[in-house]
C-alpha cells in the first residue's frame, strides 16, 4: 500500500504531537508499506510575518500569497518546518528526506485561478503536472519523502500550495492508493457539531453551499473531490489528536473521522 499523509496545523506545533505521528508514521512503513508525509505549517508562517512586520490575508481560506509573503513561506516551510519532520524521524531511526514540491520538477503549477470569481492570490498556485520518479526512487530505497507544499511554476517562480491541495496531487501524481488527511478536528462537523461518518461528492458540496463547510475545511474538501475524480478511492478526514488513528484506520480498517466516498 501507499499511502499520502498530509499534517498540519497543532500537530506541526506541539513536540509531543508530532512525535507521535512521527511515530505511527513509522509503524505504518514498518508494517511494509510506502509513506509520503506532505505538510503545511500556517501557524509558524503567521508567527515569522507577525515578527517581520508583514501582514496576513486570507481569502476564501487561502492566503494571499504577495512576493514578499512568498519568501518568507518558502523559508519557513522548506528550510524550518520540513527539517524538524524530517529531525523526528530521525530520532526513530527512519531514514526521511525533506523535499520541496520543486526539486526534481516533481510537482509544476500554475497561478491560481478561482471558478467562482476572479480574484489575485499573488503567488498562490495549483499543481497541474508532477513527475513521481524522484519520490519513487526515494521510497524504493525505503526513505520516507517528507515534502513542503511548494511547487515550481513553468516561470520558473516557486508557488505557495494549499497543504490540502499539494497532498491530493501528491495521491494523484504518485499513484497512492490511501490519503489521508490530519487535522486538529475529529472529522468533517455538521451543523450540531457532530461528525459525519461518511461524505459523498454531492453533500460536500451541499454543505458549503449552506455555509456548514467553511474556512479551513473549504480547501480540504475541494482537495478530496479532485483525489476522487482522480480515483483515489480511499480518502480519510481524521482528528490528530485520536489515539493511534493511523494504525487504526490504515492497519486495522477502523471507522475513525470522515471517510469521503
Amino acid at each position: 500500500m501507499r499511502v499520502v499523509v498530509k499534517l498540519g496545523g497543532s500537530l506541526l506545533t506541539d513536540r509531543d504531537l508530532l512525535h507521535r505521528m512521527v511515530a505511527q508514521l513509522s509503524a505504518i512503513q514498518g508494517a511494509g508499506h510506502q509513506v509520503i508525509v506532505i505538510h503545511g505549517g500556517g501557524k509558524q508562517i503567521k508567527e515569522t510575518l507577525e515578527q517581520l512586520g508583514i501582514p496576513s490575508r486570507f481569502h476564501q481560506g487561502l492566503r494571499i500569497t504577495d512576493a514578499p509573503t512568498m519568501r518568507v513561506v518558502q523559508m519557513v516551510l522548506c528550510g524550518w518546518v520540513n527539517k524538524e519532520i524530517v529531525a523526528s524521524f530521525h530520532q526513530l531511526s527512519r531514514k526521511a528526506v525533506g523535499l520541496c514540491g520543486g526539486d526534481g520538477d516533481s510537482f509544476v503549477a500554475r497561478k491560481f485561478q478561482s471558478l467562482d470569481e476572479p480574484f489575485d492570490y499573488g503567488y498562490v498556485g495549483e499543481v497541474f503536472h508532477g513527475d513521481p520518479k524522484l519520490v519513487d526512487l526515494l521510497l524504493a530505497e525505503s526513505y520516507l519523502p517528507v515534502i513542503a507544499c511548494i511547487a515550481i511554476g513553468i516561470d520558473g517562480a516557486y508557488y505557495n500550495i494549499n497543504a490540502d491541495e499539494m497532498a491530493a496531487a501528491a495521491a494523484i501524481f504518485c499513484h497512492a492508493d490511501r490519503l489521508v488527511f490530519l487535522t486538529d478536528v475529529p472529522g468533517v462537523l455538521d451543523g450540531q457539531r457532530d461528525v459525519i461518518a461518511q461524505l459523498s461528492r454531492e453533500t460536500m458540496a451541499e454543505l458549503r453551499r449552506s455555509g456548514i463547510i467553511s474556512e479551513g475545511m473549504l480547501p480540504k474538501t475541494r482537495a478530496c473531490e479532485r483525489a476522487l475524480a482522480a480515483g483515489i478511492q480511499a480518502i480519510h478526514i481524521v482528528g490528530g489528536k485520536e489515539t493511534d488513528c493511523l494504525p487504526r484506520i490504515l492497519l486495522k480498517d477502523e471507522s475513525l473521522g470522515t471517510r469521503i466516498v
